[in-house]
Order: C-alpha cells, then structure tokens, then sequence
C-alpha cells in the first residue's frame, strides 16, 4: 500500500467507519484520504422531531470523525437516504471526484448487502472507476485509471482474495469515530462513554488489530511480486 492518494466510497455518513484503523494509518504515513459520501443521511434519525435537522447534524457529525481519522477530504455527491440510485447524474458526480482526485486506490462496499443504497453504491463506484479511466466525458476532467481496486465489507456470497492490514497502532480510531456520530447512537446500541472506553481499552491492551479487505474482480495486482518472478 505504498499510495499517495486513496479514495473510500461509502453509502452513508458512517460507512467508511469500518476502515477507520487503515484510514488513520495511511493518513498518518502522509496519505491523502479521501471519502466520497453518496447519501445525505436524511433518514437516520431514530425520533420524529430530528427529521428537519438530521441532514445538517450528519454533515457535523462526518465533519467531526474526518478530524478523528485524519480525512483530508469528504465528497457530498447528495443522494437522498434510501433513494441513491445507479443514474447518470450520480455516475458522473463519481467520475469527477476520481478524476479530480487521482486515487491509487480505491475503497468501496461489496455488492452482497441488505441496504439497497449500499448495493448500488457497489455498482455506482465500480462502474465510475471504470469510466473516469476511459476517454470520454472530457468535460469532468482528463482520465484516470485508478490501479487498486478493494471491498471493506459487503461480500459473503463469492470467494475471493483477502489481505489484512495491521492496524494495533490505530484500531483506537474506529471507536473514537463512532462516538462523534452521535445521531446514531440509537441504532449503534452504544452510547458516547461506551465507545470512547472501547478506545481507550484499546490502547492499552497491547493486542493485535487487523482490518481485512477483498481484493476486486479483475484487479491488477502485478507489482505485488518482485520483479522477475
């Protein structure tokens, strides 16, 4: 993972938070970490009166784990909550944001889900990946290949290739991230002081943290071996 740039897909405000470790490791290696957010959130609010807040209190609330993890960037393509849908105007939203960041690599969810806005952001991903690397639609930018292509989470139904990133040194970020997420908590089944005391268990437990990721179909991975072999 010798990258300057990664890109992370993920459905809601809190997706990404599965990779939280590995985030934080390559942002502290000087990797630039980039979130594309494909939804806005509006239906994560667990009581009726949230619901003409909920978008902005999301927004503070990624804003405020982009500081935790070391984020340097958060892409709002604006989807609405439940109805993120495989459109052209999403597509190309997709598109831009890889061609303007030039990933390495690039993080998304697997297609084996129950949450419809998290399949498709599977196949919207995906398919952006694809096409920001082809010569067409000139006007979002000059194309990009994007070399890596990895799952955080969503494949159960297909075997395929897995590394495991250490992550002892920041497994701490994930809990520390999810209590910033505060509008959450009811579905979470966690509160603030429960989190920040799984971090703080975490860094003193001397244990080994790992996060895993699928490697994607199709995914060239030449530079993994030496060369001559």
């Amino acid at each position: 993972m010798d990258y300057k740039t990664i890109m992370v897909f993920g459905a809601h405000p809190d997706d990404e938070l599965t990779m939280s470790g590995t985030m934080a490791k390559l942002a502290q290696a000087g990797v630039r970490v980039v979130v594309v957010q494909m939804t806005d959130g509006s239906e994560g609010y667990p009581r009726p009166e949230m619901r003409d807040t909920i978008v902005a209190v999301r927004r503070e609330e990624a804003e405020a784990a982009n500081k935790v993890i070391g984020i340097a960037r958060r892409v709002y393509i604006g989807s609405p909550d439940m109805g993120l849908v495989n459109d052209k105007p999403t597509l190309k939203k997709c598109i831009q944001a890889i061609r303007e960041e030039r990933p390495d690599a690039l993080f998304t969810q697997g297609p084996d889900d129950y949450h419809r806005d998290h399949i498709n952001t599977h196949y919207i991903s995906v398919d952006a990946r694809w096409h920001a690397g082809e010569p067409v639609a000139a006007e979002l930018g000059p194309s990009w290949k994007t070399p890596h292509l990895y799952y955080y989470k969503g494949i159960s139904r297909r075997q395929l290739p897995t590394i495991a990133i250490d992550v002892s040194a920041t497994a701490h970020k994930r809990p520390e991230a999810l209590a910033t997420q505060v509008s959450q908590y009811t579905l979470f089944r966690r509160t603030q002081e429960e989190f920040l005391a799984d971090a703080a268990r975490i860094k003193t437990s001397g244990q080994r943290y790992t996060e895993s990721f699928w490697i994607a179909e199709r995914n060239p991975l030449s530079d993994f071996l030496p060369r001559g072999i």
